[in-house]
């Protein structure tokens, strides 16, 4: 037995006090006189005997008491087997999981309302004086501040479903980095959820021996769910006009089949398609619906299905920018190219410009076409280099006699410079089928495809550089390659592009190569954005630095100043878990889909005998008993031992009884 509060032990010396009362009776003695004690004697030796033995009971009552009280005041504790009772302050921290899964019905409620009931049994289990935190899945930094026990249970009641679904041992690791910040001796941490398998990676928590783990899992019940996964809409760009094909991803993980699911649709807030699928029990099936783009700008889209119980992830916003036309500039070195010019004069949707020098504005262009240069000062590889680094595409398209300024930008953007000219006939034996340029042209090689040929080409110098084929030649060589630089793009040539060179410009491969180019410039927004996620958003529009910012509105008119910063010259919009619903939300002109995370559509989770296993022999993790009965006693035991306190009292207050009685008796 150990006493968590053993400075209590000094008041046993008040033990004294009655032992002192008892040997220095101070009570006076009247003497009273009578005629003839003899028949007396024998009685008073008899009387003052059981005197004697009355208040040595009393004595023993009074210092029974006092040391009983002193005891319960030092806490005495029984500690239980394999436990250390630990004494000092406390620090304990509790995540209780408000993920959309925690929404599932249970005999009491939901599964939310049954975790608020476990981490109130938690509290109880400590001391009033205790500090506690509660952290959700938000993890904003007003969870990072400690509450009374009161407090703790008024932030309880406020605690709702998110659509943040952050792996537990995320959240742990920020629990443990607080509670290193507490300064206390004794440090635990509770982790309240249903433990569904996409989050639940028990297995690795992190290992600290200086705060002991506790895993409270719920009764969580496996329920069927139909979803949709993702939306993917199958265009290099889009114009007022043209038409747009939305793949829609959607997922069964339940253990039924679903027949006619009906999968609508809408845009602008109008139906505009409308499919019919059968999934069957666990399998993934694709539905594509058609729209086409009456006007410019900005286009809403959604796209729902109808299933419950589970219907956070029953509709998917999506967003996309319909664009009058591209802008392209070409500047020509040795002559015009007439293949150019025949693919983009006369195009409606191309703002084709021909040049001589560089000398225009490149942010004023999409793409920017590099025909044959004969020479490139520093100048102007410094500007194109900051212009494709910020998304420019440039396509070089090189002469027979390359100037050092051309290899000059070549390596400035990273790209494999041009060394020697080969003269031969060289056929084109490759191309990369599945590369974005190339998505939706072909739908497989045959055998008598017809490839281009080249009478003579450049090869690469052997030094390190970022490229990727896209279309090769049979000497080993490439014909067209690409490189990513910052967040544009070069497209390279190692031939000229005119009859005398190569065939391409007459075959009917050159037409999406090129013109796939041009679409693909202009930096396309992603249809959609998830919540929760932390990656910056690159935004299409630019804003003045020193003007007010702009507000992130959504549908209801609830706006909020998000964190935007200039990354060179495209700016970037950073989210810290401002945002809990899902929609389409304006940025002055911008248009943004958000949606929530499907990692909580799989309604799957871990069973028990799956956690045990998971964190065998980890000393600093413990599991609570699987029993309907209140954590608190579990809790008291498992942390501090068998208390004995309450015992100490009873025994008091018996030890007090026996004093009254053995004072108010005669006999």
């Amino acid at each position: 037995m150990i006493f968590t509060q053993p400075a209590f032990l000094w008041g046993l010396l008040a033990v004294a006090l009655p032992v002192i009362i008892h040997l220095f009776n101070f009570r006076r003695y009247r003497k009273v006189y009578f005629s003839n004690v003899d028949r007396l004697s024998e009685l008073h030796v008899e009387q003052r005997r059981r005197s004697q033995v009355r208040q040595w009971l009393v004595l023993a009552a009074r210092v029974a008491t006092i040391a009983l009280l002193v005891l319960a005041f030092a806490q005495p504790v029984v500690p239980q087997r394999a436990a250390t009772v630990r004494t000092g302050s406390t620090a304990v921290s509790i995540y209780v999981d408000n993920s959309f899964s925690m929404d599932n019905a249970t005999s009491d409620g939901s599964l939310l309302d049954e975790a608020r009931r476990r981490i109130r049994e938690v509290a109880e289990a400590y001391a009033p004086g205790d500090r506690f935190q509660l952290m959700t899945n938000d993890m904003r930094g007003s969870e990072m501040r400690w509450l009374s026990r009161d407090e703790l249970l008024t932030a309880l009641d406020e605690v709702a479903l998110s659509a943040a679904a952050p792996m537990m041992s995320a959240v742990a690791t920020r629990q443990h980095d607080f509670l290193g910040q507490s300064g206390a001796r004794n440090r635990h941490a509770y982790m309240v959820s249903d433990f569904q398998q996409t989050t639940a990676d028990v297995e690795l928590l992190p290992a600290d021996s200086s705060v002991q783990t506790t895993l409270v899992p719920l009764s969580a019940v496996e329920a069927d769910n139909l979803y949709i996964d993702t939306v993917a809409l199958d265009a290099p760009a889009y114009f007022a006009g043209g038409s747009v094909s939305a793949e829609v991803t959607l997922r069964n993980s339940g253990s039924r089949n679903a027949e006619q699911v009906p999968v609508k649709l809408f845009v602008d807030g109008r139906e505009r398609a409308l499919a019919t699928v059968d999934i069957g029990a666990g399998a993934t099936t694709k539905a594509t619906l058609r729209f086409s783009l009456d006007h410019g700008r900005w286009v809403d889209g959604q796209v729902t299905i109808e299933d419950y119980p589970v219907t956070f992830d029953d509709h998917y916003h999506f967003t996309l920018r319909v664009d009058d036309h591209i802008r392209l500039l070409e500047i020509d070195g040795e002559g015009r190219n007439e293949c150019l010019e025949r693919l983009f004069a006369h195009d409606s949707t191309v703002t084709f410009h021909q040049a001589s020098q560089l000398h225009h504005e490149l942010n004023d262009y999409d793409m920017v076409v590099l025909n044959e240069p004969r020479a490139l000062s520093s100048g102007e590889v410094q500007q194109l280099t900051q212009w494709v680094d910020a998304g420019g595409s440039l396509l070089l398209i090189p002469p027979e006699k390359v100037s050092p300024g051309v290899n000059e930008l070549l390596s400035a953007l990273q790209a494999p410079r041009l060394n020697r000219w080969v003269q031969r006939t060289v056929k084109a034996n490759a191309i990369d089928y599945g590369h974005t340029l190339y998505r939706g042209v072909f739908n497989g090689k045959t055998d008598d495809m017809e490839m281009p040929s080249v009478q003579g080409h450049h090869t690469f110098a052997s030094d390190a550089a970022i490229k990727q084929s896209l279309i090769g030649l049979a000497d080993g060589g490439d014909l067209l390659t690409v490189t990513p630089a910052g967040q544009g793009r070069l497209y390279l040539f190692t031939t000229p592009l005119d009859a005398g060179h190569t065939d391409l410009t007459s075959q009917a491969l050159v037409v999406p190569t090129i013109y796939n180019m041009a679409l693909y410039s202009r930096p396309m927004p992603p249809a959609s954005h998830t919540l929760g996620a932390t990656d910056p958003i690159v935004l299409l529009d630019s804003y003045d630095p020193n003007g007010r910012p702009p507000a992130l509105t959504d549908a209801n008119g609830t706006s909020l100043l998000p964190d935007l910063r200039r990354q060179g010259s495209r700016w970037q919009m950073l989210l810290h878990g401002e945002l809990s619903a899902d929609g389409i939300y304006t940025l002055a002109d911008e248009h943004l889909a958000f949606n929530y995370p499907r990692r909580e559509s799989l309604m799957v989770f871990r069973e028990r005998s799956d956690i045990e296993q998971a964190i065998r022999g980890r000393d600093d993790i413990s599991l609570v008993a699987a029993s309907a009965k209140p954590l608190t006693d579990e809790l008291r035991a498992r942390d501090g031992g068998r208390p004995l306190w309450r015992l100490c009292v009873v025994l008091a207050l018996l030890a007090l009884a026996a004093e009254t009685f053995l004072l108010k008796t005669k006999r």
